[in-house]
């Protein structure tokens, strides 16, 4: 068997929440919305968790419980911005992931590029710490799912190795719960049938399990007995680049074009290191509010040139200045990557050019506006029949 890697950020939600707010790690803080709203808890930090707020709690009953938590309402842009700089900086120590979650990648140990695996999460988890503020498990073993409880029980940020040959052998005492992918109905089932750890299931026929737990027993079994049940889904590039500017105010829409031109050369230099290219770009601009506001565009043909990138970034940037507050933060982000570049053109036919694109995109219209042309266009073809 292979020795896996399983990386886990257990608090990630909260995680990046707390660095955006600039929040001291202290303060109990509750994502999902207002304390008097109608919602329901998507995370809680830890403090809060001990407290007894849980996730699917209303955000009423998760204020009574903790008075004193800050409640943010969650904003995607955030977690996607951080998941992007995340898969960029893991892939410094390999030359593949699989991100099995957005909170949660496995890791083969042939796809370190020097050293063992021990050490290159332990640098992982340095890095992620001090330049993402994020906390990260680690847990290492021969297969996926010991290598995944090993990083739950030395949570938040710790990381445990298991001797190789000893999957099984670590897996057995520990209690169900542990277990990553029993559902809580089918721990209940078991613990009636005074079966309370992993060992006890594991030892269990296919067909007293299949009676015991019922419709999807099998990964569950196989799990207890540090079975594999899937391939790894590795890949060598990264989902997306992102670079990211603070703007100091005041600025006007010259600046922040500018700024989004700067960014598209940085991502364009990236690419050529990382030999990828990008088929789409997406702009995101923030305001005083802390409200993002984006506009992507998919390329006609993927490139990594900055003749290419950087018209589009500076046009979508241009559209996104004519909402809201002035920016205070602009970022660029290239997605779609891919290894393979434009395609070659055929019998002396000029390749796409990129710069048709953008006037393309300075052409564009709303879906209203296509609806109102298309009906128009119904008009004039019923009064000519």
């Amino acid at each position: 068997m292979a020795t896996l890697l399983t990386l886990v950020l257990p608090d990630f939600v909260v995680d990046v929440e707390r660095r955006w707010e600039a929040l001291a790690p202290t303060v109990p803080l509750i994502v999902g919305g207002p304390a008097t709203g109608p919602g329901q808890v998507v995370a809680a930090c830890r403090v809060a968790r001990q407290a007894g707020v849980r996730p699917g709690q209303s955000l009423r009953e998760a204020a009574r419980l903790a008075p004193q938590a800050r409640f943010v309402p969650g904003i995607l842009d955030r977690y996607a911005e951080a998941t992007s700089q995340l898969d960029e900086l893991v892939r410094r120590w390999c030359a593949e992931v699989d991100w099995v979650a957005i909170d949660r990648a496995v890791i083969p140990a042939s796809a370190v590029r020097s050293g063992s695996l021990a050490a290159a999460a332990d640098a992982m988890q340095r890095a992620i710490r001090a330049e993402l503020g994020l906390s990260s498990a680690a847990g290492i073993a021969d297969t996926e799912v010991a290598a995944s409880v090993a990083a739950a029980l030395v949570a938040p940020s710790g990381l445990l190795q298991v001797l190789p040959g000893y999957d099984e052998r670590f897996l057995a005492p520990l209690d169900l719960r542990w277990l990553v992918g029993l559902s809580t109905a089918a721990q209940d089932r078991l613990i009636a049938h005074d079966i309370t750890t992993i060992g006890a299931l594991a030892a269990l026929a296919p067909h007293e399990a299949e009676r015991i737990i019922g419709s999807g027993w099998a990964p569950a079994w196989r799990s207890a007995r540090a079975e594999e049940p899937r391939a790894l889904a590795s890949t060598t590039l990264p989902r997306s680049l992102t670079r990211v500017l603070p703007l100091p105010a005041p600025v006007g829409s010259e600046d922040v074009q500018l700024a989004a031109e700067h960014l598209a050369d940085q991502v364009s230099q990236r690419l050529a290191q990382i030999g990828a290219f990008a088929h789409a770009v997406t702009v995101r601009v923030m305001g005083a509010d802390q409200r993002f506001r984006s506009r992507g565009f998919t390329l006609r043909e993927s490139t990594r040139q900055r003749a290419d990138l950087a018209p589009v970034a500076r046009t979508l940037a241009a559209r996104l200045w004519k909402y809201g507050d002035p920016p205070t933060r602009v970022s660029v982000v290239a997605s779609g990557l891919t290894a393979d570049g434009p395609q070659l053109s055929l019998f002396g036919v000029p390749v796409h050019d990129q710069a048709t694109s953008v006037r393309r995109l300075d052409g564009l219209r709303t879906a209203r506006s296509f609806r109102a042309l298309a009906k128009g266009s119904l008009a004039r073809r019923t009064r000519a029949s």
